[in-house]
């Protein structure tokens, strides 16, 4: 869902630049972290968000799903399986694998990578909240009942 008017269009654009922020935060981490090497706890943890990030995704159907924040057209709102209770649980699934990465072999650069990674996902998904409300009158109710990451927390 693209919006035509200026502000849109710069709102789009920061929209994909996160987008790849994302992507070279995760190459970054997982490139700078020994996978051969893994704790026992980071590889429960990174199964843990494998798993909710597969479950997340059979909830949306691959027809729903988009790396970008925008809505697809067409597109449907979801609100049972994993986003019952979180409305980004495929964020969350990416901070529940790369946290663990970063403390299980910890570096301050690796800090700032994953940091950064937050700090990116947390910017993407309040654009993608601005284009849901906008597409599903339904979606303010829905941000009532569920929390953005953390189930119960945030």
């Amino acid at each position: 869902m693209f919006n035509t008017t200026r502000m849109g269009r710069r709102k789009s654009y920061l929209a994909w630049l996160l987008v790849m922020f994302q992507f070279l935060c995760i190459g970054l981490i997982v490139i700078s972290s020994p996978l051969t090497q893994l704790k026992f706890w980071v590889i429960l943890f990174i199964l843990a968000g494998i798993g909710l990030g597969l479950y997340a995704i059979q909830t949306i159907r691959l027809g729903n799903f988009n790396i970008s924040p925008h809505v697809k057209p067409n597109g449907k709102l979801i609100a049972h399986g994993p986003y019952r209770l979180i409305r980004h649980p495929m964020y969350t699934a990416i901070l529940l694998t790369c946290w663990p990465l970063v403390l299980g072999h910890f570096s301050y650069l690796k800090l700032g990578y994953v940091a950064g990674l937050t700090i990116v996902l947390v910017a993407k998904l309040h654009i993608e909240e601005q284009y849901l409300k906008q597409a599903f009158p339904a979606y303010l109710d829905y941000t009532r009942t569920s929390k953005k990451l953390i189930p119960f927390i945030y």
